[in-house]
């Protein structure tokens, strides 16, 4: 996302400069890093060939190291002449060439990873590697030692000592018998190859910068020179934009920039065309729109005035018509009042003759609820006394109790001294022993018995007590009733009497109301028939009004869209003067 954008803002020049230096960039480093990596294997390749050869040599003198394996293999010193052969032919493979140290090991391992020594260059023997000596293989050499010993040569991956980096070539020499009697080996300096090889890696990439330099700057200049017609083409462009149309591109090519020339030129021509017919037509439609304006908004003022013509009939139509039914509404529920009226107080007078038959029913029953209340009010004042009494009975209990009680614990007093003294008399007083504990168990039954029962004396007494007061309630509530039975015995008299007055004037009302009820009944019918005339009248008008409305609305749509094409015809004209043509 941020490489498009960064290429959408720079020109097209520099973009395609950027791809193709890219490109140029992506196939030179291919082709150095491929090249570096062929110079190298080629250099592995001559090591393996050089040691190739040494070995080769090496086995020539086989009889040699065959001698110098056996002395060795029968710890017989290495005082011979052939191990300062074998050393001479060592040292002439260092001479002069990319080896640095040349040896040979006996094959046999000792403790899994040692070698022992049969001759070595100057410079190894120097450093202590000479016949007999015990070199231990590193994992690097033990890993070419047994890919020799299996595969008849080995080349080692670089390794590095505290002299240098170095590959090593091995390879097993064989007697005539075909038996293994000697590991060769050389040591070549692999330091100084990558040296060469860097140099020649840095001379490669300073060549591909220098080309690739001067090929950016040929494509530069080349896409600078094809690309001058389409920016010439894009200035054009931004001034036709603009609005002058009289602008024109010059064809010098007939590629794809010179057809997009043509192009430009015949686009810039019907646009041309397109705005003096715009233009021609726009005028027109902004003089007809003008014109239409004005005859709308005339119609729609005289659309006006209809509808509030209209609209006046409509509204008197329908102050009438809610009059009417105003009154139709007054006389409807006037009819039904005295209708109601009259059938009221025919049921009023039924009623009020009930009700004074039931009054005088209600006096003498009253009579006998005053005689009764004064009954019971004398029942409750003997059932007063009797609770009294009750109460009384329940103290001198209680006095009996508590008597009770002081003999039970004398008697436990007792007991407990007869105890006391049957222990003192020993064996003879053990049967009197017994008695007393009995007797004390007895009087201690006989003290919570009458704990017992002074409990439920004190629990009778209160609700004696309770009781009492509740019927001296009563009575005193029997005694207020009686008196107010009493009284509602004299107000049932005076109800009977004025029962029988309101029974007469009821029915001097029902009457009346059956008068005013017919008379009611024909001016509701009058009302009727005046309500429909109204009505009629009202509907006429609303649909005259609302038809008169709705040609105003489409008058007044006219003229606001004749306004609208107007505005449109004036910003067209505008819109079209922007260009010049």
């Amino acid at each position: 996302m941020v490489f498009r954008n960064l290429f959408r803002s720079k020109s097209l020049a520099t973009t395609s400069s950027v791809l193709i230096s890219c490109l140029f960039l992506l196939v030179i480093g291919t082709m150095t890093t491929v090249s570096h990596l062929e110079s190298r294997r080629e250099y592995h390749d001559q090591f393996e060939n050089l040691g190739k050869s040494f070995a080769v040599q090496m086995q020539a003198n086989s009889d040699l190291v065959v001698t110098a394996y056996d002395r060795l293999k029968n710890n017989k010193g290495s005082d011979d002449s052939s191990f300062k052969i074998m050393q001479r032919q060592l040292e002439a493979m260092v001479q002069g060439s990319a080896i640095r140290n040349a040896y040979l090991f006996m094959p046999e391992r000792s403790g899994g990873n040692e070698l022992v020594t049969m001759q070595s260059s100057l410079e190894l023997a120097g450093e202590g590697l000479t016949p007999g000596a015990v070199y231990k293989m590193e994992s690097y050499f033990l890993t070419g030692y047994e890919q020799a010993m299996k595969d008849g040569a080995a080349l080692t991956e670089p390794f590095v000592d505290t002299i240098g980096e170095w590959i090593s070539y091995l390879a097993p020499i064989k007697d005539d018998s075909g038996k293994v009697i000697a590991l060769f080996g050389v040591d070549f300096d692999n330091g100084e190859v990558e040296h060469k090889l860097l140099r020649m890696l840095l001379e490669s990439i300073g060549m591909a910068a220098l080309f690739l330099l001067g090929t950016i700057v040929i494509v530069a200049i080349m896409l600078r020179v094809a690309l001058k017609p389409l920016r010439r083409l894009a200035e054009l462009s931004r001034m036709a934009a603009q609005g002058d149309l009289t602008v024109s591109v010059p064809v010098t090519s007939g590629n794809e920039i010179g057809q997009a020339a043509e192009s430009f030129n015949a686009m810039i021509v019907s646009l041309r065309d397109l705005a003096v017919q715009i233009h021609r037509n726009s005028a027109e439609v902004a003089a007809s729109a003008v014109h239409l304006q004005e005859s709308a908004g005339q119609t729609a003022e005289a659309t006006q005035e209809i509808v509030d013509a209209i609209q006046q009939v409509a509204s008197g139509a329908d102050t009438q018509l809610q009059s009417s039914q105003e009154c139709q509404r007054a006389m409807t529920e006037m009819t039904i009042g005295i209708q109601r009226i009259a059938e009221s107080s025919t049921l009023v007078s039924e009623l009020a003759a009930e009700s004074a038959a039931s009054a005088s029913d209600g006096r003498s029953v009253m009579g006998k609820a005053v005689e009764q209340m004064r009954v019971i009010e004398r029942e409750l004042h003997e059932s007063v006394e009797v609770i009294s009494e009750l109460k009384q009975l329940g103290d001198n209990i209680g006095e009996i109790t508590s008597l009770i009680t002081d003999i039970s614990n004398q008697t436990n007093l007792l007991a407990l001294n007869a105890s006391i003294e049957a222990a003192r008399a020993g064996e003879h007083g053990k049967g009197f022993a017994v008695v007393g504990q009995e007797i004390r168990k007895l009087a201690e039954r006989s003290r919570v018995s009458s704990d017992q029962i002074q409990s439920m004396l004190e629990g009778i007494g209160q609700y004696t007590a309770k009781a009492a007061e509740s019927l001296e309630r009563s009575r005193e509530d029997a005694r207020t009733g009686s008196a107010a039975a009493g009284e509602a015995g004299e107000m049932f008299g005076s109800i009977v009497a004025s029962t029988r007055r309101v029974s007469e004037q009821v029915q001097e009302i029902s009457a009346s109301s059956q008068q005013m009820s017919a008379g009611s009944e024909q001016i509701a019918a009058s009302m009727l028939e005046l309500e429909t005339i109204a009505t009629t009248s009202s509907q006429h008008s609303d649909r005259v009004a609302a038809s008169s409305e709705e040609q105003l609305a489409s008058m007044q749509a006219v003229a606001g869209a004749a306004d609208q094409l107007r505005v449109l015809a004036d910003g067209l004209q505008q819109a079209i003067d922007r260009f010049r043509v």
